[in-house]
């Protein structure tokens, strides 16, 4: 009985989670229409945009479990990890997809510029979306049975719908299959970043951080190339011949545990 009761408790929170994730961003918009003030538009925006930490917030507070999860999510334990592998990633993929693009097109090797309003919105990413993503309907689809190798999948699916209302307002360059099949590919390296980290909330943070920041510094957005998808497309391939990398070394990393555990 109990079991049945935490079931469909659970399954209302995480209603109530993707509610709140999809919905706020929409109201956010909405006022965003009617408001003329610039300062007040630009903190709605912020809300927009971070959605799905303050709907994780919202379920567990209203759960009373916030202080334990919170407790579980950051820890001291892989922090120089998960600081430095995620900034390892982004930074090694862009590079290299802007040296490949460079090469093939005979453009000139050239870094983008980030405006003190840019580096805000981008230095927002920390906080914003991954508590949401990683830190709260990741662990809930693995923990109710879903295969751990779909979880990424899903969790990239739901990640890419909930930038409908970036859509809305123009605010991606990218067209929605390509950003679909981006937003899956990174989902699995976030899973692997929080695998290797023994699920540090911070890895993922950061990792989102890095790549906000790095597409611009990079200069890899259509926006940077008169919009030419080219760049992108490149960095979303390295991204996927990453994946096997990333997989290799979760396997070798849990056969070690498993050797461990019988010592």
């Amino acid at each position: 009985m109990n079991s049945r009761y935490t079931i469909r408790k659970e399954r209302k929170n995480l209603i109530l989670f993707l509610l709140v994730s999809f919905l706020l961003p929409l109201a956010s918009v909405a006022a965003q229409t009617m408001i003329s003030n610039h300062f007040i538009c630009f903190i709605l925006y912020g809300i927009q945009a971070a959605a799905p930490t303050i709907s994780a917030i919202i379920v567990l507070c209203l759960d009373k479990k916030v202080k334990s999860y919170f407790a579980q999510m950051f820890r001291k334990e892989h922090l120089k990890m998960a600081i430095i592998l995620p900034f390892i990633i982004a930074g090694t993929t862009m590079i290299l997809a802007k040296i490949i693009f460079c090469a093939l097109s005979g453009k000139a090797f050239m870094l983008g510029n980030i405006s003190s309003v840019q580096f805000v919105i981008i230095l927002w990413a920390l906080l914003a979306e991954e508590i949401g993503w990683r830190g709260y309907l990741e662990p809930w689809l693995e923990a109710y049975g879903l295969h751990r190798r779909i979880v990424p999948c899903i969790v990239g699916a739901v990640w890419c719908l909930w930038h409908y209302h970036f859509f809305l307002r123009n605010g991606i360059q990218v067209p929605m299959p390509l950003f679909f099949i981006s937003c899956i590919v990174e989902s699995y390296i976030y899973s692997f970043l929080m695998s290797v980290t023994n699920h540090n909330i911070v890895s993922a943070m950061i990792y989102h951080f890095a790549w906000n920041l790095l597409i611009h510094v990079t200069a890899i957005n259509p926006a940077d190339n008169n919009g030419s998808l080219f760049p992108y497309i490149i960095l979303v391939i390295l991204e996927a011949l990453v994946l096997p990398v990333c997989w290799s070394v979760r396997k070798i990393n849990q056969q070690l545990a498993m050797e461990q555990d019988r010592m």
